[in-house]
């Protein structure tokens, strides 16, 4: 097998959040799979797929170790890869290492399956609402419904994710052509978002430079059982879901409230950023208290509350 140095050093660079480390329990899974003009990588909850049509052949690289060989050998460098016995020779001009490896018949095989309904969908706003609600997901594990995010699919498009005290919900502008709910685990949106920041697909080549540049970005959905799978440019990441039944969340969006306060975002933002530090210490909790003119975040600690923070509204 034949590539340059620069195109493996990428290829493990974006395959790195979804390498489990060394300690993992599967040892197979601290390599990437080289075959067939694809290089996958999972730790079982997350597969990614991606086109590297040099990978003619089959082998498994050992992610961390190679990773950080390459630091130091030129990108422009050819780079020859070749397995002999238990052993994945690489040789390039002026230097050669040798690691050791498994048989490739020992990495976990996942069948894609071909999903019934399949759609285009704006990548952009999907991904960045997917992402904004992970911080408001859960970490205890005997919830598990509760640590990953609710994405409802049909007429409307719908994320949302809460831990028991906090919740995000959004609307999106798009549909899907079925109805169908997904709990996605948050370290898998993290590993999509990676991916779609590092390798976005290219913008449509026809229409103006204009038509062009404003062009939404899309991202081909699918689910299937109990997994989920979402392509763009030469990028495919399947996902296992998570089992059970979210809450529902816009039932639990009060209706009617009996008090509205207006403000501005930044000043409520700092407010409470300036007692965020200070609450980790004490019971993690901010009171708002307000007048006709003025906001107050209080924060509880023992014996009495501390008055450390007033914006004018």
């Amino acid at each position: 097998m034949q590539m340059r140095v620069e195109t493996l050093r990428e290829t493990l660079s974006l395959l790195k959040p979804v390498v489990p480390g060394k300690k993992s329990t599967l040892d197979a899974l601290r390599y990437v799979l080289l075959k067939d003009g694809k290089a996958v990588a999972t730790d079982l909850e997350t597969v990614v797929i991606l086109d590297v049509p040099e990978a003619e052949g089959e082998c498994l690289v050992a992610h961390h170790e190679v990773a950080e060989l390459l630091k130091h050998v030129p990108g422009y460098e050819d780079l020859s890869i070749e397995v002999r016995g238990k052993s994945l020779f690489l040789t390039w001009d002026g230097g050669n290492a040798s690691y050791e490896t498994i048989d490739s018949k020992e990495y976990p095989s996942f069948a894609q399956g071909k999903p019934e309904t399949e759609a285009p969908l704006p990548g952009d706003s999907l991904v960045a609402a997917l992402s904004s609600a992970t911080g408001y997901c859960a970490t205890e594990e005997n919830r598990p419904v509760l640590c990953g995010v609710h994405l409802s699919l049909g007429e409307q498009v719908r994320v949302a994710a809460a831990d028991g005290f906090r919740m995000t919900h959004q609307t999106l502008p798009m549909s899907f052509p079925i109805e169908a709910n997904a709990i996605i685990p948050t370290r898998s949106i993290r590993v999509l978002a990676h991916l779609w920041e590092k390798l976005p697909p290219a913008p449509p080549s026809a229409g103006s430079l204009i038509e062009q540049v404003t062009a939404r970005r899309q991202l081909w959905l699918a689910i299937r059982e109990d997994r989920l799978r979402a392509a763009f440019g030469r990028v495919v990441v399947v996902v296992q879901l998570i089992k059970g039944t979210p809450p529902d969340y816009v039932r639990l969006i009060p209706q009617e409230v009996s008090r509205e306060v207006r403000l501005f975002a930044p000043d409520l933002e700092g407010a409470v950023q300036r007692l965020k530090n200070i609450a980790k210490d004490g019971s993690g909790a901010v009171k708002l208290s307000w007048t006709e003119n003025s906001l107050t975040c209080l924060l509880y600690t023992s014996p009495s509350p501390r008055d450390l923070s007033t914006s004018r509204m």
